[in-house]
């Protein structure tokens, strides 16, 4: 953007320049008027090579100031096409027409057309050139999104290869996680197994010691009930 000011200010002072000498060149006659004319003519190759540098330097710049600057660029456009049209008119011709001389007058406005298309083609070269740099700014553009595309792609790739990878370390783990479960599962039926096992067995011992006991108790009882039976059957 320096730069672009920087321009626009040599520009300003160009047109200034050209309005100064356009004014006065219709109270010029002869040599100087001739002289005046190809310095107006240098000058409006000057402002044209000015506006093919800020139209570069456009291209150069962030996409939300191009749209701005471009504004301006052609506002100096339109001015300098004003200028030019201006600088066209038979009051700028390189000598004012004279009667008398026929010969002379049309030495003089060949000299003037002369001139004009020199300027014409200058116009005509700066504005293909700034053409071929648009195109190749839009080629560059081009093939630099082209490359950032590539490279998102590259990069979406990887992406999805880790998330393979990621989903394949998963189901790896979801799998050995459903093997431990089965082994857990097999294992707790073990061990019910036993504790049904465990608690038939101890119904079993506790039934059979109550038995015994109970045995015990009646054996015990019986046998202290006989001798007396026995003494009672014998005074």
């Amino acid at each position: 953007m320096v730069l672009f000011d920087s321009y626009e200010k040599q520009y300003g002072n160009l047109t200034s320049e050209i309005t100064f000498k356009l004014g006065k060149i219709p109270r010029l006659s002869g040599d100087e008027r001739t002289k005046e004319i190809r310095d107006v003519s240098t000058l409006f190759d000057e402002a044209r090579e000015l506006i093919e540098q800020m139209s570069l330097e456009i291209q150069e710049m962030r996409p939300d100031l191009r749209m701005k600057y471009q504004n301006r660029l052609d506002c100096y456009r339109k001015e300098l096409e004003k200028l030019t049209f201006e600088f066209k008119r038979p009051r700028y011709a390189a000598r004012l027409p004279d009667k008398k001389d026929p010969a002379a007058s049309d030495d003089e406005e060949s000299l003037r057309e002369e001139v004009l298309f020199d300027a014409d083609m200058r116009a005509q070269l700066l504005s293909n050139t700034e053409r071929i740099a648009r195109s190749t700014t839009k080629l560059e553009d081009g093939v630099r999104i082209a490359l950032e595309t590539e490279d998102v792609g590259g990069h979406i790739l990887q992406d999805l290869s880790e998330q393979r990878e990621k989903l394949q370390r998963s189901r790896d783990r979801l799998r050995q996680a459903d093997s431990d479960l089965k082994r857990s599962s097999r294992l707790v039926s073990v061990m019910t197994r036993r504790v049904l096992q465990n608690k038939v067995l101890l119904i079993a011992v506790i039934s059979l010691m109550v038995l015994i006991f109970f045995v015990a108790i009646y054996l015990v009882t019986r046998h202290a009930t006989t001798p007396v039976a026995v003494n009672s059957s014998h005074p």
